[in-house]
């Protein structure tokens, strides 16, 4: 199957990750040598699905995230990086805005402390998306099991 419309990924790099309770955001923690951020955005790269990466990230991270993450990694396909809103959804719609023409295409919406994204994924979200005009990626939930002590 050839590509039919352009498509763009809006990566999501702006959380703050207070769950975590770390000083460094976790899209920015170190996983194998490279932020987590990385795998994201060179799996996009990588995808012949994809024409274009918005990276969306906090206002005090755009020059960071330009210079340590996009250039000094090489990623070419990288054509925005903007800052986020306090919110998920205002981030999104700050990513929406910055794609570079209002030409039909299909948006991906990802977020870049997640980096397990594989090239099958983004080409069945491609596919499906053509044929049912949405679509949302799930994985199966594990079973987890924690053993606590007194002390917790």
């Amino acid at each position: 199957m050839s590509k039919e419309k352009k498509s763009t990924a809006v990566v999501l790099a702006a959380g703050q990750g207070k769950r975590m309770g770390m000083k460094i955001q976790k899209q920015f923690l170190d996983l194998k040598g490279k932020p987590v951020l990385w795998y994201s955005l060179h799996a996009f790269e990588a995808s012949e699905w994809i024409d274009e990466i918005i990276l969306v990230t906090g206002g005090d991270l755009v020059s960071y995230c330009r210079t340590e993450i996009v250039e000094k990694y090489g990623f070419q396909k990288v054509c925005a990086v903007v800052a986020g809103g306090a919110e998920r959804y205002h981030s999104v719609y700050q990513g929406l805005q910055a794609i570079s023409d209002t030409e039909q295409r299909i948006v991906f919406i990802h977020d870049g402390a997640r980096p397990f994204l594989t090239e099958e994924m983004i080409e069945r979200v491609y596919k499906e998306t053509l044929k049912y005009g949405a679509c949302v990626v799930g994985m199966p939930v594990k079973d987890t099991i924690k053993i606590a002590d007194e002390n917790g």
